[in-house]
């Protein structure tokens, strides 16, 4: 049985179109989820709304719509492109195509940062790559006195992250800069924190079709071994960092290595360390250059 693509072909309570949508999400690992997060997003209601309803009809309108974000999704369109909207550190962050879906993985930098500097410290951050801005506003947010930089070579990017600054109320800390990783950048950082592309372009067909059909390719194609990304940024990075800085950069867990060898040739090994996901799995590395100074 077919959600009906208008009103006119049967009455579907909100309960039940909700059970046919999951059923018609046959390409998608989380069928159940999808669909309802999707009718949320066509109803304009949360999960209670969805339960007090359940045994209304589906308006008119928010059928035809339901029925053609599932069918999007069904082909593979990322439900957050569908709904315009992707929550990331418990904020919510504006998503179009021009943009990365924030992973909850990355939260890994977050928490790294974090673990090694005071939340009242007035910190210089600069986000390299910044796509959506998540990674910088995620840190504004817990740094109330920093300040911060996202750099992108998209025009359109930035005016996601923009937006999303804004939204936030983080307009008045956070600037965002277009150019090539460090090309725009003057003086020094405390901390830089970075999610570039990783992916080796060996490994494009077997990608999740939701990923590589609709996601940026700039944001997730590296060359042949999906470190080019690092090498660019690294290249140039010791003259952008403070005395103290901190450095988090985001990785595939079989990178962890080879990134934290190229970490070592601007720190020595006891101000390295490595970051994992929240299933434990390797996620990044970086360097902290406070672990270098000596403390009294």
């Amino acid at each position: 049985m077919k959600i009906p693509t208008s009103p006119f072909q049967g009455e579907v309570k909100i309960g039940e179109a909700l059970r046919l949508a999951a059923k018609e999400l046959t390409q998608t690992q989380t069928p159940q989820l999808d669909a309802r997060i999707l009718l949320r997003h066509a109803l304009s209601l949360d999960d209670a709304g969805l339960i007090a309803h359940a045994n209304d009809p589906m308006p008119p309108a928010g059928a035809d719509h339901y029925a053609a974000l599932i069918a999007r999704r069904e082909k593979g369109e990322p439900v957050a492109y569908l709904t315009g909207v992707k929550e990331f550190w418990s904020l919510p962050f504006k998503v179009t195509p021009d943009v990365l879906i924030p992973r909850d993985d990355s939260g890994a930098l977050i928490e790294a940062a974090l673990a090694r500097r005071g939340r009242d410290e007035p910190l210089r951050i600069v986000d390299l790559g910044t796509g959506s801005g998540c990674l910088l506003c995620a840190l504004l947010s817990e740094f109330p006195n920093s300040e911060g930089v996202g750099v992108d070579a998209s025009e359109a990017a930035l005016a996601v992250a923009r937006e999303n600054a804004a939204a936030l109320g983080l307009a008045g800390r956070a600037r965002f800069l277009a150019g090539d990783w460090l090309q725009p950048l003057s003086g020094a950082f405390d901390i830089v924190i970075a999610n570039p592309p990783y992916i080796p372009e060996g490994d494009r067909p077997g990608l999740a079709r939701d990923v590589a059909g609709y996601e940026p390719s700039s944001a997730l194609f590296a060359g042949a071994d999906g470190l080019d990304a690092y090498r660019a940024i690294l290249g140039g990075l010791a003259a952008r960092l403070s005395k103290e800085a901190l450095v988090l950069m985001e990785c595939g867990s079989d990178q962890v290595a080879p990134l934290s060898a190229m970490l070592a040739r601007l720190a020595p090994e006891k101000a390295l360390f490595t970051m994992a996901d929240l299933a434990g799995r390797p996620r990044g590395a970086g360097i902290d250059l406070r672990k270098t100074e000596k403390r009294d």
